[in-house]
């Protein structure tokens, strides 16, 4: 259930300008503060699935690990909520939630195995009829547009599943228009090709991931163009395939380049989109990049593999913030009295404040967590 989503927020321009070079000379580490953001009645696991700009969390829980009953919470302003679940449902997951504090996620109901929705007037309202397929939600844009991925087969089949936007009908603010992401061209069978978003910015660009049977797993972005135009990111230099994980509202993408070893990317805005790897922590041979706010600080993972012949398995995975160039463990960060005896596990999403969603682990319990910036 991890990586649920990426969700990144806009600011103005101007307040980073030349903030976002990577070989800028390291600044003064950021310490941050813990905020447990709590447990629904009756679970015992909780996990974040993404953050808006101020802070509001969104995630779901569970009664149990090992069971997929999950239960959709949304936390702002300090408190705790149920979410609830569709009509005739088991399971809910929350996704992302924007300023305003819309929602959207995705549960079963009685007659659809998963349906995408989002709040609207305190209930949750189905947004997309997808034929009793599967929708997952992504993203929600301050503007009230959806991003995600659905499919109308019922078979599960993998290239049935498509990329999408949904913009509210001016028409009638009750309905949403989709408008599909196109795959990329060519391809010796274009009907192997395939593509998937995995992350969006306030214009409803869009971050992701594309497959041809010519070229392999690309990292790819859209455009908010009307046709949606698509855009091969490639690899680094001497890499087999890549994957784009997110994006901010200056069209800066993370994600990541696997090759001999595997390595966490940012892409720039020039023309040529050009790649640079970013650093993992010491002794680390895998990592990557999963979200990015408009000052260039980036989150993701970095890991070491055991790579002897015959042998694979991860000695360590440790969550990490990218900034000015220079990669810190987040544990390595937290504030010693909120922060005292959490492991970060996970990241997911990181706004123009500073603030990250993460799920951590403290004497073997795993919560959703917000960590703050501390003020100096």
């Amino acid at each position: 259930m991890r990586r649920v989503v990426q969700h990144v927020h806009g600011v103005l321009a101007a307040v980073i300008c030349g903030a976002l070079s990577m070989a800028a000379p390291a600044a003064a580490q950021t310490v941050y503060s813990v905020t447990d953001v709590g447990l629904l009645p009756g679970c015992t696991y909780a996990t974040a699935s993404g953050l808006n700009a101020y802070g509001d969390v969104v995630g779901f829980c569970l009664a149990n690990v090992n069971t997929g009953l999950a239960r959709a919470f949304a936390w702002k302003g300090g408190t705790l909520t149920d979410l609830g679940r569709l009509p005739g449902g088991t399971f809910n997951l929350a996704t992302a939630i924007n300023a305003s504090g819309t929602i959207v996620g995705q549960g079963d109901a009685s007659s659809a195995a998963q349906i995408g929705w989002v709040t609207r007037s305190g209930s949750l309202s189905n947004f997309f009829s997808n034929n009793g397929g599967l929708t997952r939600t992504i993203f929600i844009s301050d503007a009230g547009a959806i991003g995600g991925v659905y499919t109308t087969s019922k078979s599960g089949w993998l290239k049935s599943v498509k990329g999408a936007v949904w913009t509210i009908d001016p028409k009638d603010p009750r309905r949403y228009r989709k408008a599909d992401l196109p795959v990329l061209p060519g391809g010796i069978d274009p009907k192997s090709s395939w593509a998937r978003p995995a992350g969006f910015n306030q214009a409803m660009q869009v971050a992701g991931y594309a497959q041809t049977d010519q070229v392999g797993t690309r990292a790819v972005f859209w455009n908010n163009d009307v046709a949606h135009t698509i855009v091969d990111l490639g690899t680094l230099p001497g890499d087999w395939f890549s994957e784009a994980k997110g994006l901010n509202d200056l069209e800066q993408i993370v994600g990541v380049s696997y090759g001999a070893i595997v390595r966490p990317v940012l892409w720039g805005r020039d023309a040529a989109r050009t790649a640079e790897a970013l650093p993992l922590l010491p002794g680390d041979n895998i990592g990557w990049a999963v979200a990015l706010n408009n000052a260039g600080v980036i989150v993701g993972d970095s890991h070491a593999e055991d790579l002897q012949p015959g042998i694979s398995g991860l000695i360590a995975t440790r969550a990490v913030v990218w900034r000015d160039g220079a990669v810190s463990a987040l544990d390595s960060l937290l504030e010693p009295v909120t922060g005292a005896g959490w492991t970060i596990v996970e990241v997911t999403g990181i706004n123009d404040q500073g603030q990250i969603s993460a799920t951590g682990v403290r004497n073997g319990q795993t919560r959703a967590l917000l960590l703050t910036p501390a003020q100096p």
